[in-house]
């Protein structure tokens, strides 16, 4: 199996949620089938060329921050293709249900757990901090799922805490009954690192547009996105809802928040 991690902050003003705060720092992973990596990068470059040859301008990675508030080169798009490029990435998860790991920490994650503090460093990861500490505990939390089965893991985790082929995660998986390899890397040279952004993009902005008072026809467009997506991942709290979205106010996630808690004892 070969997972993809990045890393999504969100804005740090504070939400109208009692558990959604500002300053959560998420890690992401995206675990692909080995039999699927080579075609999976064959195809996510053959859309970029796509993208240059159609629309003229020559990115080199598919950055979903950016196609999204169209900065950089991807203000050059055509008006909403920046949305249709949204569309069909969310098409191809829907198609693929890979599967999707998530890890926030945030000022009440320690305490819910009846930690006080968190103190030290092991090799890059400084505990005390909450990009960090995420990380950290989304790979042993990626090793436990991984742990009674027969999967040797290649992980790539987009580059910023480490360089470019940079090893980490070797400390966490050393009793790993598989063979285990993890690596820092750069987006625009692995392309699965780009489908972790685009769902750890996704995810996040959902996760903000739900706490917005006043939402947009756009933002509810992006949320109806997000929906159908449907991410296959034991770590999103879903529930019914009866379709409209000026019912998604951060009250009731809040009322969804609770009950989770409650039936996990938290």
């Amino acid at each position: 199996m070969h997972i993809a991690i990045d890393d999504t902050y969100g804005p740090t003003i504070s939400t109208r949620s009692e558990y959604v705060t500002g300053n959560r720092r998420t890690h992401i992973g995206v675990g692909f089938p080995d039999k699927d990596v080579d075609y999976i990068r064959e195809q996510i470059t053959n859309s970029l060329n796509c993208i240059r040859d159609e629309l003229s301008i020559d990115p080199k990675e598919f950055h979903f921050v950016e196609i999204y508030n169209r900065k950089n080169l991807w203000n050059k798009l055509p008006e909403k293709a920046n949305l249709a490029i949204f569309e069909s990435f969310a098409k191809i998860y829907t198609e693929y249900k890979w599967k999707v790991f998530i890890q926030t920490i945030d000022s009440r994650t320690l305490r819910d757990h009846g930690i006080e503090k968190i103190r030290g460093k092991i090799k890059q990861f400084n505990l005390e901090k909450p990009s960090d500490l995420s990380l950290f505990w989304l790979l042993i939390k990626i090793k436990k799922f991984y742990s009674n089965t027969s999967e040797d893991l290649t992980v790539f985790i987009d580059e910023g805490l480490g360089k470019p082929n940079t090893t980490v995660g070797d400390e966490i998986f050393h009793d790993y009954s598989n063979k285990y390899q993890g690596v820092f890397q750069s987006s625009h040279q692995e392309p699965l690192l780009q489908l972790a952004d685009f769902i750890a993009f996704v995810v996040n902005r959902s996760t903000h547009l739900y706490m917005k008072e006043n939402r947009t026809d756009l933002d509810n467009w992006f949320l109806q996105l997000f929906n159908s997506m449907n991410i296959n991942s034991d770590d999103l709290l879903k529930v019914d809802f009866n379709g409209d979205y000026s019912e998604l106010t951060a009250s009731k996630f809040d009322i969804a928040h609770e009950h989770d808690r409650y039936v996990k004892k938290i």
